[in-house]
């Protein structure tokens, strides 16, 4: 029965803790002998006896006391108790809804409509300016009360004339002497000292006494201010000959108070010098002012909701923050759609950063599909949330030139908005466009326009440029002069603008482990692909090997139970259109209903090998001369690589054992597929 069992298991370690008590006590036994032997104590012998009679330290205890818990982090437990149990599921819950400091210019639209004059702005910001100073102040006197408890004595240089506190004193021998307090003057001398937590100051006074059998000697006398620290370059070894002394009271909670009493009437008397019928207005103009963007770390706007609470109150009521700029919107899924003020159900979701997929960026989801990112400076409702809102997007300044030969040579030219067809909406013309090489700055390097005619079109972008520079060479032709023919369109709308209806936004519900374990397990596949420049006569064949290998992947992904497949694009070498090969993935995200398939591009190679977590993840690509370092680099962290090479039409395998069965079929596929191309 299983009560015989307990009780024997029992009995098992009461035995083994006697064992434990003998090995100990003969230990103790040659320790005490120690004086009188040249025995000593076997360490191993203890230290497996403690390992054996050691507790496991309850980490709850410690950490509820811990400022940290349930503010920035979850409560520390490591056990199975009740307590233990309930703590995890606190956890759980504020992992949820942990408050995440944002940048305070995103909370600037509290008040989105109502409006303000100049002068009630230049009030606001003299109330900011009054009310802070007064806090700052508060704020220092209560950090001096806490490190710098007790009188504090101020010496005056007979040289320069300046000031130095020396605070701490009641901490130090040379307090306990009367004299002390009696001295007018004081030759000091400025030493280091290790900083602590309950005295971080790492300058020390000290002073020149003299003992009553007239002896001369030195004594550290108290520590030197934070606040003299910031206003002089002070240095150990610095020294004040017969500086002139002031003894001072401490910090006592009746100035405190006074500071506080003083916040208190400024604002009351601000709210009693405004007319009724300006508070909203004044209050709107104090929460913008002290919204603004913020320059140094983290900043606090207190003033703005101190001075009116009642308007803050009743702006609570519903929600404000409903205007929000979504960014990134030409490379996701409604990249060629031109919104108009559309009303669609959104969500918000988070999810890798495009361009850092080692980082979590809100995510815009209109109809199931990703619009884009919210803005940084934009409001930033929860992961979960839903609503209705209107769409519009922003008016492109760029238009795209597609080749008529080849449909997958794009070139994009900018500023269109500042030249001689600024107005014109272009759909799909057939145009003559002719590069001309203008310096319009002689710092710069000449910029290059497009023309139609003898009319400025734009100018080509960067990229563009690079593109078409390396084209030409190739041919033997410059660039300026070259002319070409092509269809022109205007550039996908690079953000949109969206508004919230407030009445139709639904938060997300709290979920517990166990109700989310109830639901589907998000499995994630990682694929991390990279292009690279290549002959013309090997593109077709190369763009068709890629191919295979995506779907492989896919297919893989499948097989192995994965839900979604990640496809994160690591290439060196980006183009403004898509390759072939990313064209490939996108269809295969719009036609496979059997798994989720994402893309994304990767600032860096190590941002992408980060995201490779699961066994099966891969990395595949073209292998050359440019991407040599690539496959070097996630070979040496053990990532599974596959690189074709166009030149030799064979494939790079490296850290491949358990797949070589699914690279072969990758192989043979490949090849089939291209000898029916070719029959």
């Amino acid at each position: 029965p299983a009560s015989y069992q307990i009780e024997q298991q029992l009995q098992s370690f009461k035995k083994i803790l006697k064992d434990c008590v003998a090995e100990l006590g003969n230990e103790l036994q040659v320790a005490t002998d120690g004086p009188k032997s040249a025995l000593r104590p076997d360490d191993s012998i203890i230290q497996y006896c403690q390992a054996i009679t050691a507790y496991k330290e309850v980490e709850w205890l410690t950490d509820k006391k811990n400022s940290e818990a349930f503010i920035d982090r979850g409560m520390k437990t490591n056990g199975y108790s009740p307590i233990d149990l309930m703590i995890k599921q606190t956890n759980q819950i504020f992992e949820q809804c942990k408050l995440i400091a944002r940048p305070i210019e995103q909370f600037r639209s509290f008040y989105p409509e109502l409006e303000f004059t100049s002068s009630q702005k230049e009030y606001a910001q003299e109330i900011k300016k009054n009310y802070n100073s007064i806090v700052k102040q508060r704020i220092e006197l209560e950090s001096r009360k806490k490190l710098e408890p007790g009188p504090y004595m101020v010496i005056t240089s007979p040289l320069s004339g300046k000031k130095l506190e020396i605070t701490n004193l009641i901490n130090f021998d040379i307090a306990k002497d009367p004299g002390f307090w009696k001295s007018s003057e004081l030759s000091i001398k400025i030493l280091s000292r290790k900083a602590t937590q309950k005295m971080p100051h790492h300058l020390i006074a000290q002073g020149k006494f003299k003992t009553s059998d007239g002896k001369e000697i030195d004594m550290p006398i108290g520590t030197i201010s934070m606040k003299s620290m910031s206003e002089h370059d002070l240095k150990p070894g610095m020294f004040i000959e017969q500086g002139k002394v002031e003894f001072h009271f401490g910090i006592s909670d009746g100035m405190i108070d006074a500071l506080k009493q003083q916040t208190r009437e400024y604002l009351e008397s601000v709210k009693n010098n405004t007319p009724e019928a300006e508070r909203l207005q004044l209050a709107a103009a104090i929460h913008d002012v002290s919204h603004t963007e913020e320059k140094y770390g983290m900043r606090r706007a207190g003033v703005a909701f101190a001075v009116f609470p009642e308007s803050v109150e009743n702006q609570l009521k519903q929600l404000q923050f409903t205007q929000m700029k979504v960014i990134g919107t030409q490379f996701n899924e409604y990249a060629n759609r031109n919104f108009k003020g559309e009303k669609v159900a959104i969500k918000f979701e988070n999810g890798p950063h495009p361009r850092e997929p080692t980082q979590t960026a809100r995510w815009v989801i209109v109809e199931g599909k990703k619009l884009g990112t919210l803005d940084a400076r934009s409001p930033h409702l929860l992961p979960g949330c839903e609503a209705s809102a209107t769409v519009t997007s922003s008016t492109s300044t760029s238009i795209v030139v597609t080749s008529l030969k080849n449909p997958d040579n794009k070139l994009q030219i900018d500023g269109v908005d500042k030249y001689a067809f600024a107005n014109r909406q272009w759909q799909g013309e057939k145009i003559n466009i002719t590069i001309d090489l203008r310096q319009t700055n002689p710092r710069q390097p000449p910029k290059v326009f497009a023309l139609v005619g003898d009319k400025v079109l734009g100018v080509l972008n960067k990229q563009s440029v690079n593109f078409l520079q390396q084209r030409l060479s190739s041919i033997g032709r410059e660039l300026h002069g070259f002319t070409f023919t092509g269809t022109v369109n205007h550039a996908p709308a690079s953000y949109a603008d969206i508004v919230i209806d407030p009445n139709t936004v639904k938060y997300a519900d709290i979920q517990t482990e166990q109700q989310i374990s109830k639901k589907e397990e998000k499995r994630v596949a990682t694929v991390v692909f990279f292009e690279a420049p290549i002959e013309r006569s090997h593109t077709n064949k190369t763009e068709q090997v890629m191919c295979n290998m995506v779907k492989r992947a896919v297919n893989r992904a499948v097989e192995q139970g994965y839900n979604t497949v990640h496809f994160v694009d690591a290439s060196p070498y980006k183009s403004d259109s898509p390759s072939v090969v990313v064209q490939t993935i996108q269809d295969l995200a719009r036609s496979r209903r059997d798994i989720k398939i994402e893309l994304s591009g990767a600032t860096s190679v190590k941002n992408a090998m980060q995201l490779l977590e699961q066994p099966n993840d891969i990395v595949i690509g073209i292998g050359s001369i440019e991407t040599a370092s690539i496959i070097d680099y996630a070979s040496s962290l053990g990532k599974a690589v596959v690189a074709y090479v166009p030149e030799t039409g064979e494939f790079e395998r490296r850290n491949l054992p358990q797949m070589e069965t699914a690279i072969q079929k990758t192989v043979s596929t490949a090849k089939k597929d291209l000898e029916q191309e070719r029959a």
